[in-house]
């Protein structure tokens, strides 16, 4: 702010803000917010920070084309900062003219979703109505369980409010989300709003509904059947791009003490390259994929993930190492491998101590969100399915349609892990090798 202060040759105000005359003439010179114009985009929103009021800034906000629709931030809040719920009537302007936001700040819009995740209830009807692109939630409750998550028991009830004043949208929503994680929605809305949204007959004689597995693997399902986009939203074992060579899957299953919130995590051992010397485009990672009532689903390439120890590296495979082993060097499952000797190493580590590459249970599963999480699951052989986006062959299956992951869902239900039912197990990597010649 200062800066700008500066190029405008004017002082900042008691609020610590352009003075808002200055802010006004600002505002009022263009009908266009970009990067470059004139004034330039960082000029034009700290004019708007520096409005009067809420008001003024919906006003003026709506009034503009927004032909640059970035901010500077991956995170930006600074309209919420600033006026804090009052910046509401701005954001549903945005919401109407947008439709769709982006879901990571490379895309447009991007900033619409983290303002809005930073009000709290008196954002409930723009949340519900909120649509960011590539969502997967079989619901579109991708922004609304964010939201939930962030601002706890106040949301829950504003929800649970807004449902019992008739609001369909508002109803639907906690009917799926009720049936997912029963017991745990109706705690957050307590008894008797529950009992107002949730059962207004009082036709629920027995209790609260349980958890049953149908919930469970839509939201698998809905994962298995979206186009990746920001977030990569199931793993496939096979992918059709180079640099992402398949190693090893896990799946770690939990379900909170109490209550009915579970979660699934996926971790694939993916790459052809580990950055051990220089920056490398597509690094080998372990790629992390969540699912659950507490998190959001699917996982961002190198966001959502652990990197490969670079000291893996530090020796050379060596062809006794690769025969007693059977690392198969030179075949491989995608075309094109940038570096030999970091796939034998990542097969190799697998092998051999492949705790280096996949902790305890008990540390990864906090990337679940559970409250006190009891691991159910840990297991790298299963029957799994690439869905049915991106998947080929008998693999072109939802995971409903596969025998391990309805298991997977029983599991969470009875919290049994002997329910458990590894199928016929696909994930070896050597059963998919496509390229290259076998050794003698």
């Amino acid at each position: 702010m200062s800066r700008i202060a500066e190029a405008l040759g004017v002082a900042l105000d008691d609020r610590g803000l352009l003075p808002l005359e200055t802010a006004r003439r600002v505002v009022a010179s263009t009908s266009v917010y970009e990067r470059d114009g004139n004034p330039t985009g960082d000029m034009l929103w700290a004019a708007l920070l520096s409005l009067e009021d809420g008001a003024e800034l919906a006003r003026e906000g709506a009034r503009l084309e927004w032909r640059f629709p970035y901010l500077r931030g991956w995170d930006n809040e600074d309209a919420v900062r600033r006026y804090g719920a009052e910046a509401l009537p701005w954001l549903e302007a945005m919401l109407t003219h947008v439709g769709t936001f982006g879901s990571i700040p490379a895309e447009p819009f991007y900033f619409v979703g983290t303002h809005l995740l930073a009000i709290g209830p008196e954002a409930v009807a723009a949340i519900l109505r909120a649509r960011r692109s590539g969502g997967s939630d079989p619901d579109g409750l991708d922004m609304l369980t964010l939201w939930l998550k962030r601002h706890g028991k106040s949301a829950w009830v504003a929800l649970g409010e807004l449902a019992s004043r008739g609001d369909s949208e508002a109803k639907r929503a906690l009917d799926a989300l009720a049936k997912r994680s029963p017991t745990s929605v109706r705690r957050q809305l307590g008894k008797e709003l529950a009992k107002r949204v949730l059962d207004p007959a009082g036709a629920n004689v027995k209790g609260a509904p349980s958890l049953t597995s149908a919930p469970i693997l839509a939201v698998l399902d809905a994962a298995a059947a979206s186009e990746i986009h920001a977030r990569m939203p199931w793993p496939a074992l096979v992918a059709e791009a180079p640099h992402f060579e398949f190693h090893a899957l896990r799946v770690v299953v939990a379900r909170a003490k109490k209550g009915d919130d579970w979660g699934v995590l996926v971790e694939v051992v993916q790459g052809d390259e580990i950055d051990h010397d220089e920056e490398v485009r597509w690094p080998a990672t372990i790629q992390h994929y969540t699912y659950g009532t507490q998190v959001e689903t699917g996982g961002a390439y190198l966001f959502d993930a652990r990197p490969i120890p670079r000291t893996l590296v530090s020796e050379p495979v060596d062809d006794a190492t690769c025969a007693r082993l059977d690392l198969r060097p030179g075949q491989s499952i995608t075309q094109g491998i940038a570096d030999w000797n970091s796939v034998l190493t990542l097969r190799r580590t697998l092998a051999t101590t492949p705790e280096l590459l996949f902790p305890p249970a008990a540390k990864v599963v906090r990337a679940l969100g559970l409250r006190s999480p009891e691991v159910l699951l840990d297991v790298c052989a299963l029957e799994h399915v690439d869905g049915t986006r991106y998947g080929a062959g008998d693999r072109q299956r939802l995971p409903s349609a596969s025998p391990s992951w309805r298991s997977i869902a029983e599991v969470i239900v009875a919290r049994d892990p002997s329910r458990f039912d590894p199928g016929t197990p696909n994930t070896d990597w050597r059963s998919m090798l496509r390229f290259g010649t076998p050794s003698v």
